[in-house]
């Protein structure tokens, strides 16, 4: 099952509100929560331009400690690139797509997403047998 609905932002500095307005309006128009944020390369690189140079954005920002598994807050001077958006009730994974408009955020509910990259295994059948990866 899939729906996706396009929303246009007017203004860079409004980008975390907005999407917060249209997760909402996502929500109401199919009563469901979107678990894909698509826009094309120049419009993430705006909002991680943005989440870098605002302070109070940068300070809401969290990322995963690969060895502990927690979740911490990015040093002042770091760089970051923004993979997703968590709420309490949504989590958003991002994804570029060059065929949208400049400052258009496609919100998608998708209940199998492919992304494309995940790797094709062949289970063994005898204790011999090797893992094929395509």
């Amino acid at each position: 099952m899939k729906f996706e609905k396009d929303y246009k932002l007017e203004k860079w500095t409004e980008w975390n509100s907005f999407l917060n307005d249209s997760i909402g309006d996502f929500y109401n128009s199919f009563s469901i929560y979107p678990n894909i944020l698509e826009a094309n390369g120049h419009t993430h690189s705006q909002i991680d331009f943005l989440t870098n140079v605002i302070p109070e954005e940068k300070e809401r920002l969290r990322k995963k400690d690969e060895l502990t598994d927690k979740f911490i807050k990015p040093q002042q001077d770091e760089e970051v690139e923004i993979s997703s958006f968590k709420t309490g009730t949504v989590e958003l994974d991002f994804a570029v797509d060059e065929m949208l408009d400049d400052r258009v955020l496609r919100l998608v509910y998708d209940s199998e997403p492919d992304w494309g990259d995940e790797a094709n295994f062949t289970v063994p059948i005898e204790k011999n047998e090797f893992v094929k990866v395509n």
